[in-house]
């Protein structure tokens, strides 16, 4: 199992950096009580949640890099292949900004700005990854956005400079209501979405290990994680396996643990053998905990990952020019071990020393005597069903139009008419697209372009064509020796729309045969494709599927 670093693999690891810039914080004893009560609000926020690799939390930076920016508290979290805990994260960083008015939030990850990611649609059109950094935060809540009208895109500027206009121009860092709702449609499910995201199945573990699953269900994640990252080296771990006396227990998993653990290759342990899903599942979780504890550093503050960051410490003057063992010396160095176990040891090291020291407490002895004396036939042996493990291509196709559903696509109860086809083929192709995909906006911004629209003449217009009795500031003189003249050009008019409504038939009926016939060389061209084609893919683009196109006879063929 490869040893990862929370901060030294954050540049390949799947991370979400936070920064919270603190406008009225100065000391330091008010700093300390500000990042407690944030952990403290998350504590509550998060309850019961299974973070997928590391927990989410505030810590106060060790040093300040650069002293021209505002005092700030900071979190690194790696969230790996679980997208929800990022999302997560976005949610209680939203709800942290509507409790504390006094911070300003700036949130990041590999990628950038992912909230602007998420709001790609809705973005004007200067904002792009080259240009929006620095210009991204939320504040009391709401996303805010520094546009090139406040700071050019050109101009270098400070953080403070742009933390200072969020606070003092509120009107013009507020950032669209279509952007907001964008973002907010991915989080305001939480936090009841934390439960949907659980799946309970039985498993057939080892007293201890069900114990320690028992009293802290969280664990799951490292040893899921342990096992499916195992390698040749940490595969001699598992060949004395101590797997006595196995219980079956329910165990929580996030659906993103249990999937892994389900697909995860089966490997056989000489003396073990098991066929059924619960004893499977347990083997592995078995052989994760044994790699997990096998791979615990006895001191941690030995190892020359500790030893190279005390020493960066000293080289950048943490330690104030202290006497190394005196007191103020001392007081620096526990805060800095503090700090490593929390921020910059290997997330196996610090997960095995708390398993390590919980499995030596006095509650998980309790917690094991009771398993080991419970009555089986008094056991909650209920679990969920897994079958959202398999999707078949149509719910993958409903999945993708309900994530990325543009104007351009049919809906499940729009009829599918040859014209209707057409039409829709035709906007997708005339729509504008580059490497970074199909761009709609050109389009819609040239339909909302102002109409000049001339009232009177259109009125007249009406007049004329209908027969309306003249307005009344019209001249009695002129309308009577007009009346000829009158007559004479409706009877031309009549005759010219006649003209130009057989022709507009004659256009729709050929229009019409044309749409049937594209339409119908697209379902002979698709019958030809098999499972697959360009016709079939080209009919994706607007929500149509193969099915949609074929009865069940040309399916079947």
């Amino acid at each position: 199992m490869t040893e990862q670093k929370r901060m030294c693999n954050s540049n390949f690891e799947d991370t979400v950096h936070v920064s919270f810039f603190l406008l009225d914080v100065d000391e330091t004893a008010e700093l300390e009580n500000l990042c407690d009560s944030i952990n403290e609000t998350i504590k509550l926020l998060a309850k019961d949640y299974i973070w997928h690799k590391e927990e989410f939390k505030v810590h106060i930076p060790i040093t300040n890099e650069n002293k021209n920016n505002p005092v700030q508290l900071q979190s690194t979290t790696c969230f790996g292949d679980n997208i929800e805990d990022e999302w997560f994260i976005a949610y209680l960083v939203f709800e942290i900004s509507k409790v504390f008015h006094n911070l300003i939030i700036q949130m990041r990850d590999n990628d950038g700005d992912f909230l602007l990611i998420e709001a790609a649609m809705f973005l004007p059109s200067w904002a792009n990854p080259e240009n929006t950094e620095n210009r991204v935060f939320i504040y009391k809540g709401h996303i805010r956005m520094v546009p090139p009208a406040v700071i050019d895109l050109n101009k270098v500027f400070t953080i403070r400079e742009a933390l200072d206009l969020v606070i003092h121009l509120p009107d013009f860092t507020k950032v669209s209501t279509a952007i907001e709702e964008a973002v907010w449609s991915r989080i305001k499910q939480y936090p009841q979405q934390v439960n949907q995201n659980f799946h309970n199945a039985l498993v057939k573990l080892p007293l201890d290990l069900a114990a320690l699953l028992s009293l802290n269900p969280t664990f799951i994640s490292a040893i899921v994680e342990s096992y499916c990252s195992l390698d040749m080296f940490d595969l001699k771990h598992c060949q004395n396996l101590e797997y006595q006396d196995p219980i079956i227990v329910k165990v929580k998993f996030t659906k993103c643990l249990y999937a892994m653990l389900m697909h995860s290759k089966y490997v056989k342990i000489r003396g073990h053998s098991e066929n059924d899903k619960k004893g499977v599942l347990g083997l592995k979780l078995a052989c994760g905990f044994q790699i997990l504890m096998k791979n615990l550093t006895k001191d941690v503050f030995s190892t020359k990952d500790f030893i190279r960051f005390l020493n960066n410490l000293t080289d950048i003057g943490y330690f104030r020019q202290n006497i190394k063992d005196s007191k103020e010396y001392n007081e620096l160095l526990e805060k800095a071990k503090q700090y490593f176990l929390d921020t910059e040891c290997s997330i196996y090291t610090s997960k095995s020393k708390n398993i390590s020291k919980i499995m030596g407490s006095d509650n998980f002895q309790v917690i094991k005597e009771s398993l080991k004396n419970a009555d089986p036939n008094k056991a909650d042996l209920s679990e969920d069903c897994d079958d959202w493990l398999n999707i078949n291509e149509q719910q993958l196709d409903e999945l993708l139009n309900r994530r990325y559903n543009y104007d351009i696509k049919f809906r499940k109860d729009d009829v599918l008419t040859p014209q209707a086809i057409t039409t829709k083929l035709n906007n997708f192709l005339n729509e504008s697209s580059d490497f970074e995909g199909v761009d709609s906006r050109e389009i819609n911004e040239s339909d909302n372009q102002c109409i000049n629209f001339d009232a009177d003449n259109f009125v007249n217009c009406l007049q004329r064509m209908l027969s309306f009795p003249p307005s009344e500031n019209t001249n009695d003189s002129d309308s009577n020796d007009s009346d000829f003249e009158i007559e004479s050009d409706i009877s031309d008019e009549d005759e010219a729309l006649e003209k130009e409504l057989a022709s507009k038939l004659d256009s729709f009926a050929n229009n019409r045969k044309s749409c049937e016939t594209v339409v119908h060389n697209i379902t002979e061209s698709i019958k030809e494709e098999g499972l697959s084609g360009p016709s079939s893919n080209i009919l994706k683009t607007i929500g149509i599927s193969r099915k949609d196109m074929l009865d069940s006879d040309d399916d079947d063929g």
